[in-house]
This record gives structure tokens, sequence and C-alpha cells, in this order.
């Protein structure tokens, strides 16, 4: 696999598809492809975080039938175990009935799920309705980026990735802030409240799916049809490519960071009394600055995919090598008590917000470069992201709270503890990534 010609998986003589499309710019279509893949796409964080917003609805209703702390948990840590079981078998779906099916069957099975979840009345089958909508979740997150980066040339490739990026910032703020007026304001006023919200995930990706139906249709350019000929066996020379499982350890290492450790205990930590170490704020200020870091991405994100098109090929990897280095430096402000806490909590939330929004804006564009351009080179590549992102969610987050146990709730040290080392790797090897070698796509 050393010479570029012996990775004929993507049936292109010398040159990839991404090398043969590197002057051209997308047609005016790609942006209407990019606008419905974006909406489809939200509806999974939509559905994913509604739970932590409604926990005071789901504790009112389902605590007399078994909830507690670690079955809530389940409901959310369920999703990113989902994603790691499916990342590749994603990838083998999406060449067996095509990318826009996939995405198809991702919001059925999104739409359908949260109808279960509203006609719940039993933890089993709350936890069914679950694992339901984190198959839609898995399957999209590897699949609808495929869909973007095959409607877009290199040259604007990466901002319109950046674009899609936000889906998941959106998606929480979204729903950390609609969830509990919609629900009725509190389980006092509205016990049956969290079935409103429910309902609007059910309603929203059904019609979705109808939207995404009759728009979406794949590019008809070199590497972009992907038909539904082959096997995963004909997918697996793409997994041989070094430097796709090099970006791989990065995005791990990332996703680790942002979304295993800090979105999942930050808000938790402001709650903390000041005696305790934290913030000592209410869960509704908690919550607010919380998403604060998350909103953040929708603007740097897109800007980091927009950099990322005016940087040459080899190039790019700085923006990953950027991202770590201002992650690792937040660790020093991250879960800060004593006097300069809140002057910490500000540097942490600007270094947090801008560099968590690179992770994805910048990572993500250089996954199809890697993998030659072509339909399933992409979709592999994706899938290898996806992976590896659900991987450091499914076992962050555990580690980190064991490792704050043995630490007796020492926050900051857990922090730099858990991710500090993990960070170091990360950007040791995103000075490893090669997207181009000897102007051939890198094996």
């Amino acid at each position: 696999m050393d010479d570029a010609r012996d990775f004929d998986a993507t049936n292109v003589d010398e040159l990839s598809a991404d090398e043969k499309r590197m002057g051209e710019k997308a047609p005016g279509l790609s942006w209407v492809m990019l606008l419905v893949t974006y909406l489809a796409s939200i509806c999974a964080p939509l559905t994913q975080f509604k739970i932590p917003p409604l926990s005071n609805w789901l504790f009112a209703n389902f605590a007399p039938v078994g909830l507690d702390g670690a079955t809530f948990g389940l409901l959310m840590s369920a999703m990113a175990i989902i994603g790691v079981i499916l990342a590749f078998p994603a990838a083998f779906i999406s060449r067996r009935i095509g990318l826009k099916n996939t995405v198809l069957f991702s919001l059925a099975c999104l739409a359908i799920g949260s109808a279960i979840s509203a006609l719940a009345t039993s933890i089993p089958v709350l936890m069914i309705s679950r694992l339901i909508e984190g198959i839609g979740i898995g399957l999209i997150g590897v699949a609808a980026p495929t869909c973007v980066s095959v409607w877009f040339p290199p040259k604007q490739r990466g901002l319109a990735l950046g674009l899609w990026a936000t889906w998941v910032p959106l998606g929480c703020v979204l729903m950390f802030n609609i969830a509990a007026p919609m629900a009725g304001g509190n389980p006092g006023v509205a016990p049956q409240g969290y079935l409103t919200v429910f309902w609007f995930c059910a309603i929203f990706s059904a019609l979705m799916f109808v939207v995404f139906a009759l728009v979406f249709r794949m590019p008809n350019v070199e590497g972009g049809d992907m038909g539904i000929e082959g096997t995963f066996r004909d997918a697996l020379p793409y997994l041989k490519n070094k430097y796709i499982w090099y970006l791989g350890i990065v995005f791990f290492a990332l996703c680790l960071s942002t979304l295993a450790v800090v979105n999942t205990f930050y808000q938790n930590w402001l709650t903390v009394p000041v005696e305790g170490g934290g913030m000592g704020f209410d869960d509704h200020v908690a919550g607010t600055i919380t998403s604060l870091m998350m909103g953040m991405s929708l603007i740097f994100a897109p800007l980091s995919g927009a950099l990322s098109d005016k940087l040459k090929p080899n190039s790019k990897r700085f923006i990953a090598v950027g991202a770590g280095v201002a992650l690792l430096v937040a660790v020093a402000f991250g879960f800060v008590g004593g006097e300069a806490s809140f002057a910490c909590m500000v540097v942490f939330i600007i270094l947090q917000g801008i560099a968590g929004a690179a992770v994805a804006g910048g990572c993500r564009p250089m996954a199809p470069m890697i993998m030659g351009g072509s339909a399933m080179g992409a979709t592999m590549g994706m899938a290898v992201l996806q992976f590896c992102q659900n991987f450091g969610q499914a076992i962050g987050s555990p580690l980190f709270g064991a490792v704050l146990d043995s630490m007796h709730g020492n926050w900051f040290m857990a922090s730099v503890s858990v991710q500090a080392p993990i960070l170091i790797i990360g950007i040791v090897f995103a000075f490893l990534v090669k997207p181009f070698k000897d102007g051939h796509i890198a094996k």
C-alpha cells in the first residue's frame, strides 16, 4: 500500500476523485443538499439530548417503577455504546442501501424511537426506545457528513462540513432551552409535560423523513455515486490507510476531553457549593453557562472549516494541533475553585468553546481527503471518526467519574489526570497526519 496506484478500492487509475476535482467549485444545488442534510441531522441531537433537561419530569413519572440515578445515566450512555457498535456497520449499510436510504432509515428510527418513548410506562420500554433512537443517531453520524462531502469539491468541503458540524451543538442548545418551557415549566405544573417534547421529536423526525426523501439526491460527478453493489470486504482496504487511524486517535482524544469530560460534567461542577470546590450556581444558571460553550461552536466550527479550505492539504492538520493545544491549556483553567474561580471560568469557556468547535470543523474535512474523495472512502473515513468519537465518550465519562471518586472530589486534579495525558497523545498524532504524500493521497 505504499504506492498510490495500489490503492484500488475507489476504482480510479492514477488520480483520486478528490485530486481530479481539486480545482472545481460546488454547484448551487450543493448548498440546498447541505441544508436538507443539516435539518435531517439535527433530529439526532434533539432526540439524544431530550433526556437531561427533562430529568425532573422523568423521575416524577418513572421513579415509582424503578428509575434511579444509575438507570438515568444509562439512558444517555447507551447512545455512545450504540455509536461504537454501529460505526463500521453504518459504512457497510450505506454501501448496501445507499447514503440517502441510510439517512432515511436513521430518521425512521429516531421517529419511531421517540414515539415509543412517549408511549412508554415502564423502564424496559423506555430503554428500548433509547436503543432504537441510538441506532438512528449512530447511522446518521456516518451517512450525513458523507452526503455533504460528496456534493462539495475539496476547496469548499471544509466550509460545508464545518457548517454541518454545528448540528450537535445547535441541537443541544435548542433542546436545553426549549424542553422545559415546552413541557410546561416544571413537573408540578404539568406532570405529563415531557410527553410534549417526546412527541415533538417524533413528529419533527417524521417530517424531515418526508423532506429528505423528496429533496435529496446524489450528485452526478465522479466518485459521487454510491450504488448497492459490493460487499463489506470491498470496503475493508480503506481501513489499511494508517493516516485515517492517526486522525481517529486525534479525534478520540479531543472528543474524550470535550464531550466525555467537559460537556458531561461541567454543568454538575458549576452547581457544586463553593466550599466543595465548585461555583455554587443553581441549575438554570449552570445550564445556561454550559450551553454557551456549545453555542460558540455555531460560530467557530464553520470558521475552522473555512480556514481548512484555505490551507494546503498537509497544513490542514495544524487546525487539529491548535485545537489540541488550546484544550490542553484550557485544562489549567477548568474546574478551578477558590478566589480565581470566576476569572478561570471565563477563560476556560472561551478556550473550550473555540477549540471544541475546531475539533469537528477541522478534523472532519480531512477524512474524505485522506480516503481519496470517493463516496465509499468518505463513508469509511467518517466511520472511523464516528467510532473514535463514541469510543471516547463511552470510556471517558466513567473514567473521569472513577478518577474523581478516587481523588475524593478533587475536580481540578481529576480533570488534569484524565485530560492532559490523552490530549498530549492527540497532539502528537495530529502532527503525524498527512492527507497527501508526494502529490497523491497518503497511504
